[in-house]
């Protein structure tokens, strides 16, 4: 699914460069589940931008299937995103003046806008079913818990059908018990969906559900034993 061969990023910072990757090598098999964790600043964030066609290597290339985002222009890494890659993060990001249906909805905005209104609403309302919200389709955010919230999150990026969900600490704003849930929840998805699945965390007890862990620091990646 994921191909990183010599991938470097640096950003300029005030009078410095900054360097962010650091000549990563990684391959990830379509399928897999990966726990990313690391000390803050590693480069955790900058990994995942690079994973979610959020942004370019400055030097290498990351390939995932057939597309090399390196080489991309904007308009082909916006299709990417949309079409094969599902985010959910931390804050959940949802949008606090639409329902969970309509958060869900969301989700079928530029390149997957040209499917009738009625097959969005079905699809969006199918998916927060399917992650044991169906009761609460008319719910704004502030009406749901942080737990439900992050339910809705996962629905909005899973409805579109995906072959990638990355996900950023999404345990993060959770008390212990919720984080099980969801955690639970993203498994199954990864499991009957085939989904290839990366996990961002600074929790250990979070990475050890996943088939793969990596350490991520000063740029580096290697495998966590």
């Amino acid at each position: 699914m994921y191909r990183l061969t010599n991938v470097r990023k640096t950003y300029r910072q005030k009078q410095r460069t900054v360097t962010a990757l650091t000549d990563v090598d990684l391959t990830i098999p379509q399928g897999q589940m990966v726990a990313v964790q690391g000390p803050t600043g590693g480069g955790k964030s900058t990994l995942l931008q690079m994973l979610g066609a959020l942004d370019r290597p400055t030097s290498g290339s990351v390939e995932l299937g057939e597309h090399d985002v390196a080489t991309l222009g904007d308009r082909a890494l916006t299709a990417v995103r949309a079409t094969e890659i599902g985010f959910v993060f931390q804050s959940f990001n949802l949008i606090p003046t639409l329902t969970a249906l309509e958060n869900v909805e969301t989700a079928f905005a530029g390149a997957l806008a040209n499917r009738s209104r009625a097959e969005i609403r079905q699809r969006a309302a199918d998916a927060l079913r399917e992650v044991g919200l169906g009761e609460r389709l008319d719910h704004l955010p502030a009406e749901l818990s942080g737990g439900q919230q992050q339910r809705v999150a996962i629905a909005r990026a899973l409805v579109k059908n995906p072959s990638v969900l990355l996900a950023d600490e999404p345990t993060g704003a959770l008390d212990e018990g919720t984080r099980d849930e969801i955690m639970g929840l993203i498994e199954r998805q990864w499991q009957d969906r085939g989904l290839t699945v990366v996990v961002v965390t600074h929790d250990s007890w979070v990475a050890r559900r996943a088939e793969r862990r990596l350490y991520l620091e000063s740029g580096q990646v290697r495998e966590a034993r």
